[in-house]
């Protein structure tokens, strides 16, 4: 007997608050946008092992294909994705360390499982709706920059301070530069495409 004489609860859902925090990834795959597009779509979950706020909660990434008339022939190289975004992602990731050609996007998708990173989260306002957004990504050893937020004030770390091991290790990244044959990749993603700036909702 199926009874539905009671209203379902409402959960609230707060937004993972500003701040920077160590996630792995959990779930990485190729998905259609509403616009014909192809996305990698990542599901970051920050970690419980260490001392940091909003354990286990979820964050999501996306890095698109570009439109065909902004495409540069890096991009053409990746599938048509936005090439700088998607080898800082596999660089941060020190998946580069192993090699620089993939059999396609399932290959990488692969390789990305289990990751670790550090993110930096940013709240902004779409169509009347604050989200959250990732604007920067960093590996795990790296030596964590003052992050400016509105009004000059830094943000806090979300979690404890690298160990001796970690910072020895930050000193000598053991990750690949870019290529010469393709254009400078910066060295911080603080430009990640937003729904907003895609016209596309991630999911």
């Amino acid at each position: 007997m199926f009874n539905f004489g009671k209203e379902p609860e409402q959960r609230s859902f707060d937004l993972v608050p500003v701040g920077n925090y160590e996630v792995f990834i959990e779930r990485a795959e190729e998905r259609p946008t509403s616009k014909g597009r192809l996305q990698l779509s990542i599901m970051l979950r920050i970690r419980d092992d260490i001392q940091q706020a909003c354990q286990n909660r979820i964050l999501f990434l996306n890095i698109f294909q570009k439109t065909p008339e902004k495409l540069t022939d890096a991009d053409r190289q990746v599938g048509n994705y936005n090439y700088s975004h998607l080898y800082h992602l596999l660089d941060v990731t020190g998946i580069l360390t192993s090699g620089k050609e993939f059999e396609d996007m399932n290959d990488i998708c692969r390789l990305l499982i289990g990751k670790e990173i550090r993110v930096t989260v940013h709240h902004e306002v779409w169509n009347g709706k604050t989200s959250e957004k990732i604007d920067q990504l960093r590996g795990v050893h790296e030596s964590e920059p003052d992050i400016p937020v509105s009004g000059g004030q830094p943000l806090t770390p979300a979690y404890g301070a690298p160990s001796a091991s970690q910072a020895k290790t930050a000193q000598s990244p053991a990750y690949a530069p870019p290529a010469p044959s393709v254009p400078p990749v910066s060295s911080g993603l603080d430009d990640f495409k937003s729904p907003a700036d895609d016209d596309d909702f991630p999911f």
